[in-house]
């Protein structure tokens, strides 16, 4: 690799990772100024804001679209066997910190997508077969499972359908960065896989 395109590398992995950290710092900041839990619009633009950047990277940047076609698949879907820890919501169901219809949506469809990707995840990790189908079937779940997790926690929160409990609690910190950080990661995953799957 030449001078010219060794600095041209290191000035795009700078460029996103400035990218990443302001993301990071701005949802931080938005978080404990309290503006995520008095603005209704603002939580689903967190959301979906590094979701719609990705699609428009991909699109834009042949450099960018190739390095996440390169991505393991296998890697991407193992990554997923985190969202076990979705379960957490029913505890906070159980202390009255959620809503029970949004614990129950949410921690039991992390849980499913989890034993799916650990079990998808292992299989092409060690290069065993895995059928285009089944790999397409949970990462489909899989995203379906966060946008009705994402719909039901702006539905209940108090200044909307909310009811004794709310997930207004999701807008503080420490819970407001599984919305703003960790759901937006992790559709992008899957629209990763779904890149690689219709270039497959």
């Amino acid at each position: 690799m030449t001078t010219l395109a060794m600095q041209s590398c290191e000035c795009r992995i700078r460029s996103w990772f400035l990218l990443l950290l302001g993301w990071v710092v701005g949802t931080l900041v938005l978080a404990a100024s309290g503006m995520l839990a008095t603005n209704d619009i603002l939580m689903p633009v967190l959301v979906f804001a590094p979701v719609v950047g990705f699609v428009l990277a991909y699109q834009t940047r042949p450099t960018f679209r190739s390095y996440v076609l390169s991505l393991d698949t296998g890697l991407l879907v193992i990554l997923h066997s985190w969202r076990m820890l979705g379960l957490g919501f029913l505890f906070l169901y159980a202390y009255n910190v959620l809503p029970g219809l949004f614990a129950w949506l949410a921690g039991l469809g992390d849980a499913m997508a989890a034993v799916g990707a650990t079990v998808i995840g292992i299989k092409l990790l060690r290069g065993s077969e895995v059928s285009k189908q089944s790999l397409l079937r949970w990462n489909s779940y899989g995203l379906l499972d966060f946008l009705i997790a994402v719909t039901a926690g702006t539905v209940l929160r108090s200044s909307l359908f909310g009811g004794a409990t709310t997930t207004d609690p999701l807008s503080s910190l420490p819970l407001s960065l599984i919305p703003t950080l960790v759901v937006p990661f992790y559709i992008i995953t899957h629209l990763i896989i779904f890149l690689q799957l219709r270039e497959k």
